[in-house]
């Protein structure tokens, strides 16, 4: 007769496993410590390089931005008719570009204006056909010539057109959004797109006579961004 098997109270010991190792714990989590801390010292470093880089190559270069006048705005004519809000207009602008940096060409590559009065456009010419280049300590002139006729609603701004054709004298904005590029050597740099704007006061010439104001030669505001 087979012998039974001695019954066991209580569950059967099994295998034991050891604890974890603390000291495992503390290598791994110093090991992170160090790495995260290596990673942010080499970013800060290289930002320092960076921002150093920068501002060495503008102690070199010493870069200014290029400046706008109007030196000459004739007008011929600017009559506006209220019955059907219409506005005859002819002016023609003297532009000069003054590129005063001592190591820096600057290409135009586009030169959009655009006429305003009352704060409402009412013409928009294309000054570069094919761009041009103002090279280093030079000036380049334009010409611009808006004429035409367009529909405006002055409302009750057209007591201000009133009183300044009593005058003689119109007060009319021009904007320019422009895109150029630097030219350092043989590198040229990428698009930029500044924004220039004048406020000009004209006065209005007709049938070949001046009147008793006359123009001043106007700089413009020029914003790179």
């Amino acid at each position: 007769m087979a012998e039974k098997e001695p019954h066991l109270n209580g569950s059967y010991p099994g295998p034991s496993i050891p604890p974890p190792n603390q000291e495992d714990k503390h290598k791994s989590r110093g090991c992170f410590c160090c790495l995260f801390g290596c990673l942010w010292k080499t970013i800060v470093a290289l930002i320092l390089i960076i921002v150093l880089a920068i501002f060495i190559c503008w102690l070199i270069l010493q870069p200014r931005m290029f400046k706008v006048h109007i030196t000459d705005a004739k007008l011929t004519q600017f009559n506006f008719t209220n019955n059907n809000n219409n506005l005859q207009y002819k002016l023609d602008l003297n532009i000069t570009l003054r590129n005063p940096n001592k190591k820096m060409a600057i290409y135009f590559d586009k030169i959009e204006a655009n006429a305003f009065y009352e704060g409402q456009r009412f013409d928009t010419e294309n000054l570069t056909i094919w761009g041009f280049k103002v090279e280093r300590k030079s000036t380049h002139f334009l010409n611009a010539t808006f004429a035409g006729q367009q529909w405006m609603e002055l409302g009750a701004n057209e007591l201000d057109f009133n009183e300044e054709k009593s005058v003689g004298v119109y007060s009319i904005d021009l904007k320019c959004y422009l895109r150029i590029r630097f030219r350092i050597g043989d590198f040229i740099g990428g698009d930029h797109k500044p924004k220039v704007k004048c406020g000009l006061k004209v006065p209005l010439s007709s049938n070949g006579n001046l009147s008793t104001a006359r123009f001043e030669t106007t700089r413009c505001d020029v914003h790179l961004f």
